[in-house]
Formats: structure tokens, sequence, C-alpha cells
């Protein structure tokens, strides 16, 4: 994945979102956030070989991105991102 990109998924409403490292070829930053768009809960540089272990928070948006983008870019609990 570019450095500068990511995804961003939208699951339609807050619940619990689980995610796990299963067939990835490279770590990640995941970062949850709620209706408002303030980041719940960060996971950074998730490596592959955590499979089968499970990262969950509450949240609507998930955001991944290649490992250490979240700290290049500072990102915060509580912090409001916009998109």
């Amino acid at each position: 994945m570019p450095a500068a990109e990511g995804m961003l998924f939208d699951m339609g409403r807050s619940t619990k979102q689980c995610y796990w490292m299963k067939d990835m070829r490279f770590p990640l930053d995941i970062i949850w956030l709620d209706e408002d768009q303030h980041v719940t809960h960060i996971e950074r540089s998730l490596r592959p070989d955590t499979y089968p272990k499970r990262y969950c928070a509450e949240g609507r948006y998930v955001i991944e991105l290649n490992a250490g983008q979240s700290d290049i870019a500072d990102f915060k609990l509580d912090q409001t991102l916009r998109f």
C-alpha cells in the first residue's frame, strides 16, 4: 500500500469491530473511530505473524494504514479526523 494511502471501512453503526492479520503480507496500524470520527483506539505495527490474535475495539469507522503511519500523522486518542 502506498505510504500516503490507507483503507477506510464504514461499518454503518458503532459496535465492537474486530480485525486480524490473516493473509496479510505487511504490518499495519489500525485506528478505530466513533460516529463523530473521534479516535477511540489505536493498534500500532500489527505484524502478520500475530494471526490468529484478534484486535477489537468499539467504533463505526476503521482505518488501516501501513505500520508507522499513525505515528507519522501523530494520531492520538479522542482526536477528531475528518473524511
